[in-house]
């Protein structure tokens, strides 16, 4: 997201308007607490049927803040990233991509965090998985810039995850957690490539 720019409003509307699909968790869950909402499972155990959405969601968000030139790897990059927190989409609740912790006004699930023992912790809990997309961006964006640059100006590279681990987005030892980026990278490559081949 270039400086000065302001693309979030832009982007949350014409998602907005998408996002009253089938595809959000169900709001018939009665509320557990002022602004708790039940966890609901939205990965899928199919690697490839949760990355295909969730890139192509990621390139439309990011393709006029970062530019056409390495657009598809920025995307899958932060994808791969998203695929480590959520174990290839298979542990991922409440469209909560990234891990992100919930906000002050944020609708939250309660879940203890693996990489931190058992005291339950409140994440972000969002309604579709396009308002997700583009809020867990301009997070990461904003949030964490030096990483995000390291991550637009060189999106091949694990510079940027190491970065996200020195600004303390993750606990992990930070050589760990760019390897299963890395593998994640690779295999959600293929996953993708092959998707696209059928």
């Amino acid at each position: 997201m270039r400086r000065g720019s302001n693309w979030l409003p832009l982007v949350l509307a014409v998602l907005l308007l998408r996002s009253s699909s089938s595809s959000a968790p169900s709001s018939a869950a009665p509320a557990l607490a002022s602004g708790q909402v039940q966890k609901v499972p939205t990965g899928s155990a199919d690697e490839g049927a949760w990355a295909a959405p969730r890139f192509a969601l990621a390139i439309e968000v990011l393709a006029p803040n970062v530019g056409s030139a390495n657009v598809h790897e920025v995307a899958l990059s932060v994808l791969a990233q998203w695929a480590h927190e959520t174990a290839g989409g298979k542990s991922e609740f409440n469209f909560n991509l990234g891990g992100w912790r919930a906000r002050k006004a944020d609708p939250f699930f309660v879940a203890a965090d693996s990489g931190e023992g058992p005291t339950p912790r409140k994440w972000t809990a969002y309604p579709s998985l396009p308002l997700a997309v583009a809020d867990q961006l301009q997070r990461l964006h904003d949030v964490f810039p030096s990483a995000w640059r390291l991550l637009v100006a060189n999106p091949l590279t694990s510079a940027w995850v190491e970065e996200l681990g020195r600004r303390g987005y993750y606990t992990a030892p930070r050589d760990v957690y760019a390897r299963s980026w890395g593998a994640h990278r690779v295999k959600l490559a293929a996953l993708l490539k092959a998707r696209a081949a059928a």
